[in-house]
């Protein structure tokens, strides 16, 4: 029988030693027994590791776990994020039979319920990804809804996906069963030890303190749910996470309600509904969330709060007049429990930027049952080798500002994160709570000018631009937005007239001392050992030859350089830095909050900057990838000759108190120029067509210089060696894992998203990992892995929410500023 909200679970149902005394010393200490903790440490037992201490403040499974609703599905929204629940449905299928404890996995199925047609546009797009990743899905017509679903009315449903292989789970009965098997494979497990502090020397784990001792340990592993973030920070670690009321209810029995009946998720409604012995559980992700601080948590386990049957009152409307039985039968339960949420509601793992061996698993937005298997697996190999073998870019803890972790900034952000679940997650969305926290010194300058902001990592920038002195907003699409034609303008403005962009965002650090060039270099892919004011474009890779950065190194000094990489790496950076610098008489200075950069790009940049500055702009004066210091407006500023647009242009770096003084100049010197402001869905555009990487999209951990045909930043012969090189000797750059190519759609009509299934003669050969709408080529443009052995002269196709139109596929970039625009 399925007995959810179990509270008798504990490790006593499968051993008697989890009251026994704590070792000494182990290798590995999980702190957390829920089901992501006891998914790592099985998963570290079956990799060999057992040498690990599995520790619990209550009870296994007594902090989420417990109370979760247990829906289990193959499909997400990303192909990462995809393959990580498939594993973990896979897994939840054999769980029972290999661990020989009764988790109640029942293979229903799952319908997902569109009422929007943005809606109907985001379940093809999941679809499509589905099918990409070889799971089973059926578009369901209205005859076909009623047989599956015969208790829902089907007034208002535009769109149906079903997923016949998903399911549900007992979350606490499979949290047990998971520590059964790390258990018999020799993980030593213990209930009821408070782990107070992670105990580092040297910026290193060497132990943890237990209100029982202290357990010495190499690494140490935070699955401590909504517990993760007060326990890493008295280390000194950021791990943003807060917790929020979840809220599901049980109705009486209901003639009708049979195990075989699909979860139904409602997610125009925010509900969803699942079978629990002949009754109905209904859960909700309502929009307006309602935060608890730790503090306001019960610390003794299988926390609850009080039934808030008027908070649930909207969702329960809602659903009772979809499933009028509902109503009808009445309800039995009202559970209301914590769970934590993270700033962007995408969860957090990986070995954190502040300590070394300190790994983190946590923040699970309500997702944990579904990636516990798939993130189990993959934190056991990152513990292992050091470096993640999938691609973390949108889930590594490291990504976060510090500042996200301030809990008055938390607790505003959470109200919105828990209904991000089910809310629609359109290209380009942003958050709407806690904004405006972090600006660049040009923010009010943008704002006067019509700038549209949109965030990263906790940080505002302007993403387009309506008129100056309006206030324009998002509106979201899969296909064209409202704000389509601005960004066709500012990318026009770029190609052929002059536009400035606010770039300082960027993360920017400088590396200073005698080791200075040491440590650039032991960092770098590329020889970086040039000449004063150079700059160079480089990878920064992991130890298995994984891109997990990219950016520009400039040589300002014999010993003193710039680094610049994408905004959302400015902690991933600075702990790189950090620990290539250890022991090095070096040191790393993070400047992104004290320089402003101003991109000045376009063909008419030399005749606007020629017009604030009395230097000589010329090639001969400034050639391309060089710097220097200038005289610009009122102050000076050092310029860099680079661009991501693909067309002439300088960053300007002014110190942030003179940024406005030398926008103004700008601004003002090119009006008869017709300069435009340019936000960065413009310049993601203007990439895409020159077909530069997006890290995190087109280039990643898993990635290999030669995969990601970067080949040109690799300088193998350089003194010294660089992080990964031993790992890229040992790959042929001839015979790549796969290959990275340029993609053109033939009708000028859609345009791309991200994953989309590429074709090569009717058989599936890879995705796209970024695209954009190349204004100048007139259709979407973007870049794909496919498999190396495709055929480049064959038919290509791209499958775009279910309709899959030609497309031309290029080995080099399409859009070529002297003149060729589009190569067949």
């Amino acid at each position: 029988m399925d007995r959810l909200v179990d509270r008798a679970i504990s490790a006593g149902v499968f051993t008697d030693s989890s009251r026994d005394s704590l070792p000494s010393r182990v290798r590995t200490v999980v702190v957390g027994g829920g089901i992501v903790g006891a998914s790592i440490a099985y998963h570290l037992a079956a990799a060999g590791e057992t040498d690990t201490l599995l520790l619990e403040s209550n009870v296994l499974g007594s902090g989420t776990s417990w109370h979760a609703a247990g829906l289990v599905t193959g499909a997400r929204g990303s192909t990462t994020m995809t393959k990580l629940a498939k594993y973990g449905l896979e897994f939840y299928r054999d769980l029972e039979q290999i661990s020989g404890i009764d988790v109640s996995f029942q293979p229903s199925g799952s319908l997902s319920i569109a009422r929007t047609p943005g809606r109907v546009d985001e379940i093809l797009y999941a679809k499509d990804v589905a099918e990409q990743q070889g799971i089973r899905t059926e578009w369901l017509s209205e005859e076909r809804y009623k047989e599956v679903w015969p208790l829902a009315s089907h007034d208002g449903v535009l769109g149906a996906l079903l997923l016949p292989d998903d399911g549900h789970i007992n979350p606490g009965h499979a949290t047990i069963a998971f520590a059964k098997l790390a258990h018999g494979l020799g993980i030593q497990i213990r209930e009821n030890v408070v782990v107070q502090e992670v105990l580092c020397e040297g910026e290193r784990v060497v132990g943890v303190l237990t209100d029982q001792g202290t357990v010495q340990c190499e690494r140490v592993i935070l699955a401590c749910g909504l517990w993760t973030r007060d326990l890493a920070a008295r280390a000194g670690v950021v791990v943003p996470l807060f917790a929020a009321e979840h809220i599901h209810v049980r109705t009486n029995e209901i003639s009708g309600a049979s195990p075989e009946l699909p979860v139904y998720r409602d997610l125009d409604n925010s509900y969803y509904i699942r079978h629990e012995a002949g009754r109905l559980l209904v859960g909700a992700f309502e929009p307006d969330g309602l935060p608890r601080s730790s503090e306001e948590i019960s610390g003794e386990g299988f926390a609850e709060f009080d039934p808030d049957w008027d908070h649930f009152a909207p969702i329960r409307r809602k659903a009772e007049n979809v499933v009028p039985a509902l109503s009808k039968a009445g309800y039995d339960r009202f559970l209301n429990a914590p769970e934590s949420f993270t700033p962007d509601a995408n969860f957090a793992v990986g070995e954190t930027s502040e300590v070394a061996n300190l790994f983190v698993a946590a923040g699970f937005n309500s997702q944990g049952i579904i990636f516990a298997p798939g993130v189990g697996k993959e934190m056991a190999e990152w513990v292992i080798t050091g470096t993640p073998g999938f691609d973390s870019s949108s889930v590594d803890v490291q990504r976060f500002s510090r500042h996200q972790n301030n809990r008055r900034y938390l607790r505003a952000r959470t109200k919105e994160g828990l209904g991000r679940l089910y809310g629609m997650h359109w290209p380009n969305l942003q958050m709407e709570t806690a904004r405006n926290v972090r600006r660049t010194p040009l923010h009010s300058r943008l704002m006067e000018l019509g700038a549209c902001f949109g965030e990263v990592n906790g940080g505002e920038r302007a993403n387009w631009y309506g008129e100056p002195g309006s206030r324009p907003v998002y509106d979201y699409s899969y296909g064209r937005p409202a704000w389509f034609d601005r960004v066709a303008e500012e990318h026009k403005a770029a190609r052929e007239g002059v536009v400035l962009f606010d770039l300082s965002p960027f993360a920017k650090f400088e590396v200073v001392g005698p080791d200075a060039l040491e440590v650039c270099q032991r960092a770098a892919t590329a020889n970086v050992d040039v000449e004063n004011d150079k700059s160079v474009y480089t990878l920064f890779l992991n130890d298995r030859a994984g891109i997990e950065l990219d950016g520009t190194i400039t040589r300002l000094a014999h010993d003193r350089f710039l680094v610049v990489t994408p905004s959302f790496t400015q902690q991933k950076t600075h702990a790189y830095l950090n620990r290539t610098a250890r022991g090095k008489a070096a040191s790393i200075f993070d400047c992104t909050a004290s320089l402003a950069t101003i991109g000045v790009m376009g063909p008419k940049c030399r005749e606007l900057l020629s017009r604030v500055s009395p230097e000589d702009w010329s090639d001969e004066a400034q050639g391309y990838t060089h710097g220097r210091r200038v005289e610009i407006a009122d102050g000076y500023a050092y310029s860099l000759r680079v661009s991501f647009v693909g067309e002439l242009g300088y960053e300007l770096y002014p110190s942030a108190d003179l940024a406005v003084n030398v926008f103004d100049a700008l601004w003002e010197a090119g009006q008869d120029l017709g300069i435009k402001m340019a936000g960065y869905h413009a310049l993601d555009s203007l990439r895409s067509e020159k077909g530069f990487r997006h890290l995190g999209h087109d280039i990643g951990p898993i990635d290999d210089p030669y995969s990601a045909a970067l080949r040109f930043t690799v300088a193998l012969d350089k003194p010294g060696g660089f992080v990964g090189r031993d790992a890229l000797l040992k790959l042929d750059p001839a015979a790549p894992a796969h290959r990275t190519v340029y993609v053109a759609l033939d009708d000028p009509d859609p345009v791309f998203v991200h994953d989309e299934t590429v074709y090569c003669n009717g058989i599936p050969v890879g995705r796209m990992t970024s695209g954009s709408y190349g204004h100048t080529l007139g259709r979407a443009v973007g870049i794909a892995a496919i498999d190396p052995d495709a055929d480049l002269s064959g038919v290509f196709e791209v499958r775009c929410k279910g309709v899959t139109y030609g497309a031309k596929v290029s080995r080099r970039p399409f859009y070529d500023p002297q003149g060729l625009r589009l190569r067949g």
